[in-house]
């Protein structure tokens, strides 16, 4: 289904874009460009790759098909270790952002005590582990339009604290800023770092003669979500922008409070695609 490519590409990396153009300057969103370009023609070389032997269906299978064993070994570890960190770092971010909703949670189990940081980590992990014994896609499916939405409900609120509630779009910035642009690329390129379950998603599709137009579209899609909230989030905040934009929002708004709780919600929805990756 659309919303699970949708969800994949379109994540957490969106929070960042404001940061990046505060690093690079406007011009380095011509980075963006060319890895959303990047994204959709190496998708387009993996569809390739998958339909050159009849049996590759992941990674490690055209790791082996190229080198052997020691190929499949290879891209399983770097792979595996990959997704493996991508949860961790979603469970840290979870447990960051309610943490901050909630700084005086903690509990008491005899003589340990145990913080809201730790403590919402935890009952992230409790939350999201029932999401990952899916396997029907189109259960996924429907976790991965709440992704969508949450995303977009993102950009809205951020919008709609620019216009309504006259934050303002005021700054200018700068065009070029040459010291920054290594961290620019690293932001940038985490927003198209949903190649690990491409795999996955070309499989699931009963023609996969659409794959590339449906990459394409998926990928344009993203790109415009992140480019929105680079531009506004930017403009709003200028050199005072946080590393993610949900930490300059005015905290006596509820808008604001929708954001970050939408923040919440997507990494949530990611879990059943990366651990489906491994199962």
């Amino acid at each position: 289904a659309q919303p699970n490519r949708i969800n994949v590409l379109c994540g957490v990396g969106i929070l960042s874009t404001p940061y990046a153009i505060k690093q690079g300057g406007w011009l380095g969103l011509v980075i963006l460009v060319v890895f959303a370009l990047l994204a959709w023609y190496t998708g387009v070389l993996l569809r390739r790759c998958l339909d050159s032997k009849e049996g590759l269906q992941t990674y490690p299978d055209i790791g082996h098909a190229a080198f052997g064993t020691t190929g499949r070994i290879a891209i399983s570890i770097i792979l595996y270790v990959e997704l493996y960190a991508c949860c961790i770092e979603y469970l840290i971010l979870e447990s960051d952002n309610l943490s901050k909703l909630f700084p005086n949670v903690h509990l008491s189990i005899g003589g340990l005590t145990i913080n809201s940081h730790v403590f919402f980590a935890i009952l992230t992990t409790l939350v999201v582990m029932p999401t990952t014994w899916l396997r029907d896609l189109t259960c996924l499916s429907y976790i991965s339009a709440g992704g969508v939405v949450a995303s977009i409900l993102v950009v809205i609120c951020l919008c709609w604290i620019g216009v309504v509630d006259h934050v303002g779009f005021e700054n200018k910035g700068t065009a070029l800023n040459l010291p920054g642009i290594p961290i620019a690329i690293g932001l940038y390129g985490y927003c198209y770092s949903g190649h690990g379950v491409f795999p996955n998603i070309y499989s699931s599709l009963k023609n996969r003669n659409q794959f590339p137009s449906i990459l394409f579209t998926c990928i344009g899609f993203s790109t415009i979500l992140f480019t929105a909230a680079a531009v506004m989030g930017y403009k709003m905040f200028g050199e005072a922008t946080e590393s993610q934009f949900t930490l300059n929002l005015p905290e006596n708004l509820v808008v604001s409070k929708i954001a970050v709780w939408a923040t919440v919600a997507n990494p949530i929805t990611k879990y059943p695609w990366l651990v489906n990756y491994f199962s």
